[in-house]
């Protein structure tokens, strides 16, 4: 028998094996776990395949835990996949007759830019491009605000205004619907008109 300063070999197998032991024993014991938020068990019962939870029935291991989420999750990803980022024809309508129309572009980086026809337009006849921003409040769900300035008909300054929009895309990402405010003030801060009714939009792709 070897030993080494008084520590036989037979000894140093006997310890690894013990300390073996000891980590596959804390291992299983981390995996019986209940995972956090979840209510603790009562007891265990070993039996039939493997080892079962005793008590209500939403007291589960800390693998099945682990999978309900990442299922939970994945479903969530699946019904989330439908982005508004794109360029879009969208329509303004109120009382059933469209107010204003436009081609619209809805950045990554929650930025929107409109180029509409709504009136009044600029006398250079040019059209009016105008930036908002956006940001998400569900499942392909967005909220945007969109101010603009306006001119008068010799191209002067006249007051400004904002497009207020409450969206949703469409699960099969081609299309979203809302509702829309357009609200216009003077010079002094003064509301001067205020418009609402409801978007329809359609995705404009390459081919």
């Amino acid at each position: 028998m070897w030993k080494i300063r008084g520590i036989t070999l037979h000894s140093l197998r006997r310890a690894s094996c013990a300390g073996t032991l000891l980590a596959l024993a804390v291992i299983a014991g981390y995996m019986l776990l209940p995972a956090v938020g979840d209510p603790p068990r009562p007891y265990l019962r070993g039996g039939g395949c493997g080892t079962h939870v005793v008590g209500r029935p939403e007291e589960r291991s800390f693998r099945t835990h682990i999978l309900e989420t990442f299922s939970l999750r994945t479903a969530t990803a699946g019904e989330d996949n439908a982005t508004i980022v794109g360029l879009w024809h969208t329509r303004f309508l109120s009382g059933g007759k469209v107010f204003d129309e436009g081609y619209d572009v809805w950045n990554s980086d929650r930025t929107e830019i409109l180029n509409d026809i709504a009136p009044p337009q600029p006398a250079n006849g040019a059209g009016t491009i105008c930036l908002g921003a956006y940001k998400k409040t569900g499942t392909r769900s967005y909220k945007l605000k969109h101010p603009f300035w306006i001119f008068d008909a010799n191209a002067k300054l006249a007051g400004t205004g904002v497009i207020q929009e409450q969206v949703t895309v469409a699960e099969n990402g081609n299309n979203y619907s809302g509702s829309f405010k357009y609200i216009t003030y003077d010079l002094k801060g003064t509301m001067t008109d205020q418009v609402s009714g409801d978007i329809k939009a359609e995705r404009i792709t390459v081919d």
